[in-house]
C-alpha cells in the first residue's frame, strides 16, 4: 500500500507523488534527530516514497543534511518568489499557508504480493497547513500538519483508520542564548505504506504511529569552529499489535545523544565528526533491548557554486543484549508457515563500518540532480537488523515555465541476520509531472515501478503505481 499525505518529499520535483520517501524534514542541517532515524524509523526506500500533491522541495529530500546549493549564496528570483508565496494569510502575528488537493491512484499489487496479487483504484485527498510565529528577529515558532485519507474502491477493509499523518508534521520553536542556537521540535505522524520497509512482503497495511521529540543546541565557538549537541526520544506504536502479535515486536522507544563538532577549513570545506548513540529498547519481551554506537569523520565540500559534495564514513556498532524470537513476525513479513516460523530466533550483532555520500548539482535556476549512497545497519522487521546498500540518482528539471519534470531510479541491496538469512535486491524507478496552470492551481501525474527478488521463495514482487492529482493553494 502507498500513502497519500505525506509531502515526504524525495521523489524529486513531484507535485503530487503519492510515492515519494521521506524523509527529512530540516535539510540545511544533519540535525540528531535525522542522523538515528536510519535506525529508528520507518525509511523510504531509494526516496520512492507516498506521493503526496503538495510543493516539492529539493533540499528536504538530503539523506546526508547537505546545505543548498545556492550560487552566490543568494536566493533565486525564483527561490524568493516560493518563499513569499509560502504563506497565504495571516492571523496576528502567525502566518499561515494553506493547501488541499485530492488525487486518484491505480494500484497494480497494493499487497505487494508475488503470489495472489491485488489491484485497486484509491481516492486520496489532503490538506496542508504551514504556519510561522516570528517572536523576534531571532525566535521562532513553527508548526506544519499534512493530513490525508486513503478509499479503496474495492477493498474497503485497507481504508484509512482515521487520518493519515505526514511524517514533516512538526512543532519547532528556534530561539538564541548569545552565541547558542537552540531548538526544540517534536514530529509526529500516523502512516500506513508497507513498501518503505525492504524486508516486508506481503503486506499491504503496517499502520503505526511515530513520535520523534528532541532538543538541539548549535554553538558557534568562532567563526572557524561549531559544536552541535543534542537528544532525542523517539517512539513507535503499531495499531495492528492487539490483533497480531508480529507487529507488537516492533513497538520501541530510542534515546539518543548526538554529538557533532565542525571545522570550517575555508569557506568551501568543512570537516567535522559525528558521533551518536542510541539506546533502543522494545516493547515485548521477545524481542532483545539493543544499543547503537556510530561515529565517524565528515566533509562538505563546496566544489563550486553549482556543486557540493558530502563524505560520511565510520564504525557502526548495532548490539543486542539477548536472543529475540520472530516466530510470529516471521508468518507476516517474512510469509513462513507456523512451523517454518516456530523457532526463528536471532542473537546476532552487527559491528561494521557505514557510509553515506552525496553530490549535488545545480548547473541553473531550472535543473537540479543528486546521486547518493549509502551502507548502514538498520532495526530489521523479522530479525535483529538488515545490512542495507542503497545507491539512487534523481533531478528536478523545470522544462518550460509552466511545466515540471521529476525522474527518480533507485537500486538497493539487503541482507537479514538470524535464522531467516534473506538476501534481496530493490529497484526502483519513478517520474512526476506537474503543471501550473497558476501559481495556486497545480495538476500532477505520476508513474512508480517497484521490483523486489529475494532469495527466499514467496518473498518477490512487481508493482505498478499511477497517480494523477490537481492541487490548489489558497
Amino acid at each position: 500500500m502507498t500513502n497519500f499525505g505525506f509531502p515526504m518529499n524525495k521523489f524529486s520535483g513531484q507535485i503530487a507523488i503519492i510515492i515519494a520517501a521521506l524523509m527529512l524534514a530540516g535539510p540545511s542541517v544533519s540535525r540528531g534527530q535525522d542522523f538515528f532515524r536510519d535506525i529508528g524509523t520507518s525509511r523510504s526506500s531509494g526516496g520512492i516514497g507516498p506521493v503526496t500533491p503538495s510543493d516539492y522541495t529539493y533540499d528536504d529530500a538530503s539523506p546526508s543534511g547537505l546545505r543548498a546549493l545556492r550560487p552566490g549564496e543568494d536566493l533565486s528570483v525564483t527561490e524568493e518568489q516560493e518563499e513569499t508565496d509560502k504563506f497565504n494569510f495571516a492571523l496576528g502575528n502567525f502566518r499561515f499557508g494553506l493547501a488541499l488537493g485530492v488525487g486518484i491512484e491505480y494500484n497494480d499489487n497494493i499487497n505487494l504480493a508475488d503470489h495472489g496479487r491485488e489491484s485497486d483504484f484509491i481516492f486520496r485527498p489532503i490538506l496542508n497547513v504551514d504556519s510561522e510565529w516570528r517572536i523576534s528577529d531571532l525566535n521562532t515558532l513553527r508548526f506544519n500538519v499534512g493530513i490525508s485519507y486513503a478509499k479503496y474502491f474495492e477493498h474497503s477493509e485497507f481504508d484509512t483508520h482515521g487520518v493519515l499523518i505526514s511524517p514533516t508534521s512538526e512543532l519547532a520553536l528556534t530561539l538564541y542564548t548569545g552565541p547558542v542556537k537552540w531548538t526544540a521540535r517534536d514530529r509526529f505522524s500516523y502512516q500506513e505504506d508497507s513498501y518503505d520497509i525492504p524486508d516486508l512482503t506481503n503486506q499491504a497495511i503496517y499502520g503505526r504511529w511515530e513520535n520523534q521529540a528532541g532538543l538541539e543546541g548549535d554553538w558557534t565557538v568562532n567563526q572557524s569552529l561549531d559544536i552541535t549537541l543534542g537528544f532525542d526520544n523517539y517512539n513507535l506504536w503499531t495499531t495492528q499489535d492487539s490483533t497480531d502479535p508480529a507487529f507488537a515486536l516492533q513497538d520501541r522507544t530510542i534515546n539518543t545523544i548526538l554529538l557533532k563538532p565542525t571545522l570550517a577549513v575555508n569557506p568551501a570545506i568543512k570537516v567535522g565528526v559525528n558521533g551518536a548513540y542510541s539506546f533502543i529498547h522494545f516493547k515485548d519481551a521477545d524481542r532483545s533491548d539493543a544499543h547503537d554506537l556510530l561515529v565517524g569523520p565528515f566533509i562538505e565540500w563546496q566544489l563550486s557554486e553549482y556543486t557540493n559534495l558530502y563524505l560520511e564514513g565510520g564504525y557502526q556498532d548495532l548490539a543486542y543484549e539477548g536472543t529475540s524470537n520472530y516466530s510470529s513476525a516471521a508468518q507476516v513479513g517474512a510469509g513462513l508457515t507456523p512451523a517454518e516460523a516456530a523457532t526463528l530466533e536471532d542473537n546476532s550483532k552487527s559491528g561494521s563500518y557505514y557510509i553515506r555520500f552525496e553530490i549535488d548539482n545545480r548547473p541553473t535556476e531550472f535543473f537540479r540532480h543528486r546521486l547518493s549512497f549509502s551502507k548502514t545497519a538498520e532495526i530489521g522487521f523479522v530479525s535483529n537488523y538488515i545490512t542495507l546498500y542503497n545507491v539512487e540518482y534523481d533531478a528536478d528539471w523545470k522544462v518550460m515555465e509552466k511545466l515540471e519534470l521529476g525522474p527518480t531510479v533507485f537500486y538497493e541491496h539487503y541482507s537479514t541476520s538470524g535464522d531467516l538469512g534473506e538476501k534481496a535486491d530493490r529497484f526502483g524507478a519513478a517520474v512526476g509531472l506537474r503543471y501550473h496552470f497558476t501559481n495556486n492551481l497545480t495538476l500532477g501525474l505520476d508513474y512508480r515501478w517497484l521490483l523486489k527478488n529475494s532469495n527466499l521463495p514467496d518473498l518477490s514482487y512487481y508493482q505498478d503505481l499511477v497517480f494523477l492529482s490537481i492541487y490548489y493553494k489558497f
